[in-house]
């Protein structure tokens, strides 16, 4: 069985189901693999996880690099991830103490990003990826 990986965000009852729904639908196979299911709840605006990480390295970008063919070329894990950085994660402007404007760089790395924001760019990524560039996620 393919690693799972599901994010949910709870607003109401139809989430909860959802929730419940895919618990009941992998929770049998993984027994059956003696692989423990495991279940986070965490705030929203909580730091981004590991487990989010991981997953878009190896669930989002992966298949990108592998699938996607822009102009007859490859381009590696690395590069794709800039490029869905610079396009759903743009640039913001920082005042410095001497009145100097800098644009900073965006990143997934730990404290800056949430929870929230990391899931929506992996929605976004993997939006763009498969209408664009005819990715398959598993």
């Amino acid at each position: 069985m393919a690693e799972v990986y599901r994010e949910f965000t709870l607003r109401g009852r139809a989430d909860w189901q959802a929730v419940i729904a895919t618990v009941k639908a992998a929770a049998p196979a993984m027994a059956s693999d003696g692989r423990p299911l495991r279940v986070i709840l965490v705030d929203d605006g909580a730091d981004r996880t590991e487990e989010q990480v991981r997953f878009y390295w190896v669930a989002v970008i992966e298949p990108i690099a592998e699938q996607a063919v822009v102009v007859g070329c490859r381009f590696s894990k690395a590069t794709w991830h800039k490029h869905m950085k610079e396009r759903f994660l743009p640039p913001e402007e920082h005042r410095l103490q001497d009145g100097r404007v800098v644009l900073v760089e965006p990143s997934i790395a730990r404290g800056e990003i949430t929870v929230g924001a990391m899931a929506e760019y992996i929605r976004q990524v993997e939006a763009h990826a498969a209408s664009t560039y005819g990715v398959v996620f598993d």
